[in-house]
């Protein structure tokens, strides 16, 4: 005979987990932190779907895992300026100017103050894109948050879907040549423990 598992009438059978369609989706931030690591700083914006058929995605997906050190999905992670006078630091400007004019677009009367923290409640557009993951010699895609965008850009469709991004070294399956690098900006870093609830 089988021994019956302890906690059993709480254990949560697997079911087929949802997944967002690749597309632009109008966003509400939860939270907003400067994190640093080894390769810079880092503003990582939390935040949920909040229009739409998909609205509170992220909140449901967070939710329904089960998982000890889940984590929570919803986040865009914006690289900060070093001021060192390099290419690449203008460019990372380019996308974080990018990223407030999009919030002062898509909130009446709101003004960057250079207070992450002022993010929060606001909205945001963001733009999704399929990117390619390897883990503990699993591999597959996912659909991850890539750029800011206005709400009125998502609203009227005012956007155009990214190439796919495949792991580094690997032929992007969705174009004849590989994708140029990613500007400095969005997506760059494993994902890390955040400080959010």
């Amino acid at each position: 005979m089988i021994k019956k598992p302890m906690n059993w009438e709480n254990v949560q059978e697997f079911s087929e987990r949802k997944t967002l369609p690749l597309g632009a989706y109008v966003c509400r931030v939860k939270q907003a932190k400067v994190q640093d690591n080894n390769y810079g700083s880092q503003l990582a914006i939390l935040f949920d779907i909040s229009e739409g058929e998909h609205s509170g995605f992220f909140n449901q997906e967070f939710a329904a895992n089960t998982l000890e050190n889940k984590k929570w999905k919803g986040v865009l992670r914006v690289w900060l300026p070093k001021d060192d006078g390099s290419d690449k630091d203008e460019i990372t400007k380019r996308v974080l100017k990018g990223v407030v004019s999009a919030f002062e677009q898509s909130n009446l009367g709101y003004r960057w103050d250079w207070n992450e923290n002022s993010l929060a409640g606001k909205e945001i557009g963001i733009l999704f894109r399929n990117e390619e993951w390897e883990y503990n010699d699993k591999h597959g895609w996912a659909v991850r948050p890539f750029k800011a965008l206005s709400v009125a850009a998502v609203r009227e469709g005012n956007y155009k879907l990214p190439e796919d991004k495949p792991l580094n070294g690997k032929p992007n399956a969705s174009a004849a040549v590989p994708p140029a690098n990613v500007p400095a900006g969005y997506t760059e870093v494993e994902d890390e423990d955040l400080p959010f609830d």
